[in-house]
């Protein structure tokens, strides 16, 4: 579901608090890095709990229309169309969302004033009303409605942006990319399918593994780690170096030592990218030229050892 990308940056931020207080017990640290991976996995679903009671909004809003002792032509034409939606109904009758939302609590993160503003905004735009006048919607008008809530709704409303961001502290890291990831989701929608946003789920787990594994040899190897560092910083004394730059390049040597299956280039991509999102503006170009030297003076001594074809590049 989420990219390791993300992944490393929760590791990188746990490293971090690590860095402040090296009493904090490795268990605790495991055990904060699992419930941070749950809770992206639990921002993605209230995300999709929030599409579904957004479209069954409509069928509130067209009661409270049809009970007016006068009404407009407007409360006439109300519509439920988007209630009917194909990839709403999978998701509202669909069992393993339902035991999800109902094992995280998810249904404690819908606002029901977030989802009337919600309505209300979607409610207002041509798009919608085009969709809601619509006898037999087809599946891909369906998508492209859905698509049309998530990306110009959902990410332009500050009201749903503020509810999230008090529950989840993990929601300017996770939400872009969620976003993305259910968006893909949408495209490949298909009411004959099974897993339907739920595939990488799974997936998840097993790149959770990774996460922890990566934390448990950083810190294992901190030592280690530092003294591959360290003359490879030019003029620069080890105390000078930015905490948050110093972690980024331990973990990126972590895994050019400890990870036999991931190349030797995407590490050090990854943490280069990683520099320019959280560190300072000259972060990029320092650890860029720190690790190239590293790799290259690991390379001399038979240091990185990559199973597989094109991983050692």
């Amino acid at each position: 579901m989420l990219g390791r990308r993300n992944l490393r940056i929760k590791v990188m931020q746990i490293l971090y608090a690590w860095e402040m207080d090296h009493d904090i017990p490795l268990t605790k640290l495991e055990t904060h890095l699992s419930e941070q991976v749950q809770k992206s996995v639990q921002l993605y679903l209230t995300n999709l709990l929030y599409l579904v009671e957004v479209c069954n909004y409509s069928m509130v809003d067209k009661a409270k229309r049809l009970a007016k002792y006068i009404q407009t032509e407007e409360d006439n034409i109300a519509s439920t169309t988007i209630a009917a939606n194909s990839i709403i109904q999978y998701l509202q009758n669909n069992d393993a969302f339902l035991a999800l939302v109902k094992k995280e609590g998810i249904r404690n993160h819908i606002a029901t004033d977030v989802v009337k503003k919600l309505f209300n905004e979607l409610s207002s735009k041509p798009k919608y009303k085009e969709y809601s006048a619509l006898a037999q919607p087809t599946l891909e008008q369906d998508k492209e409605i859905i698509s049309f809530i998530l990306k110009k709704i959902f990410q332009s409303e500050k009201d749903l942006e503020h509810h999230l961001e008090e529950i989840f502290i993990n929601y300017d890291d996770d939400y872009t990319l969620l976003v993305h990831v259910t968006g893909k989701y949408i495209d490949t929608f298909s009411a004959d399918k099974a897993d339907n946003f739920f595939q990488g789920l799974d997936q998840w787990e097993e790149e959770k593994k990774f996460a922890i594994q990566l934390l448990i040899k950083t810190i294992q190897n901190n030592e280690e780690l530092t003294a591959i560092i360290e003359p490879n910083l030019k003029n620069w004394e080890m105390d000078r170096v930015a905490v948050l730059d110093l972690i980024l390049m331990k973990l990126a040597v972590s895994e050019l030592k400890y990870f036999p299956t991931i190349p030797v280039k995407v590490s050090i991509n990854e943490y280069i990218d990683i520099s320019k999102l959280y560190s300072t503006p000259k972060s990029k170009d320092f650890v860029n030229g720190v690790l190239d030297k590293v790799k290259n003076g690991l390379f001399e001594q038979g240091g990185i050892k990559k199973h597989g074809r094109g991983l050692m590049e």
